[in-house]
């Protein structure tokens, strides 16, 4: 290690987007998440994957403190976002999941239009100052999205009347609309058919030409399909985390070839 302090070494590394140093996750006295350390680099696909319960999700949420919204969650450590420490007290959260957006794992469309759905980040942050600007929003996050060609003449349409598929690729335009540096993206496949699979995987693909897109999956497949690092969690523990080629053929930790190979799981 050299003398520089972790915030000077982010800014040197620009193409880090995040980088977390020790950090702890507890639920009350349960200690979940355990001395995580992390780089997580920009307009890079990074997965995390591990058997259920291992805290691929806990430590997804703590990239945009929607743990705040746990009573019982404490977050120790350092996690940086260009830098800049998400935890410090000047960070607004609600401004922070506007960089930081999330794609659950379920399709939760608003029960509005499939306007309404994609205007709403940029209404409630003030991105737009006109009709025209937020039409236009919509439509290039629709496109983003894939979406734009099947639902374009019924943009009144409600939003939750869409396919699952299509309802998740809404959800992706609705989180794209504010922006974004960074989409996280919790087991956004597993309630899907595998053309709808399909197609989010793809649109994964493409998106990381503008984010740094960090997805949760229990899927081994989809992570060598979709990524290019992968951490593999294990107990609370980050086990081994590299570039996604190394981390499927040659595992330097026994566990992580256990996993791969289905003997733990």
């Amino acid at each position: 290690m050299n003398d520089m302090t972790l915030t000077e070494r982010a800014l040197e590394a620009t193409e880090i987007k995040f980088a977390a140093r020790d950090v702890q996750v507890y639920y009350g006295t349960s200690h979940a998440i355990k001395d995580v350390n992390i780089d997580i680099l920009d307009k890079t696909v990074t997965a995390f994957i591990g058997p259920s319960g291992c805290g691929k999700s806990t430590f997804l949420r703590c990239l945009n403190r929607m743990n705040d919204t746990i009573d019982i969650c404490r977050v120790e450590g350092d996690i940086l976002l260009d830098g800049e420490d998400i935890y410090d007290k000047k960070v607004d959260p609600v401004q922070l999941r506007a960089k930081v957006g999330m794609v659950f794992q379920k399709p939760n469309p608003f029960p509005k239009s499939i306007y309404d759905n994609v205007a709403y980040g940029p209404k409630i942050h003030g991105l737009t100052r006109n009709k025209a600007e937020l039409d236009e929003v919509v439509e290039s996050s629709l496109r983003k999205a894939a979406l734009w060609n099947e639902v374009k003449d019924r943009l009144d349409s409600p939003g939750t009347g869409l396919s699952g598929g299509q309802q998740q690729r809404l959800c992706i335009a609705r989180a794209v609309a504010t922006s974004p540096e960074v989409l996280l993206m919790d087991e956004p496949c597993s309630a899907l058919d595998p053309i709808a699979t399909a197609q989010v995987e793809e649109l994964i693909d493409e998106l990381r030409e503008n984010f740094s897109v960090v997805i949760v999956t229990h899927s081994m497949q989809q992570a060598a399909r979709v990524s290019q690092r992968t951490a593999f969690f294990h107990l609370g523990n980050l086990v081994e985390f590299g570039d996604t080629t190394q981390i499927f053929t040659n595992p330097k930790d026994p566990r992580t070839e256990s996993y791969i190979t289905g003997r733990i799981g």
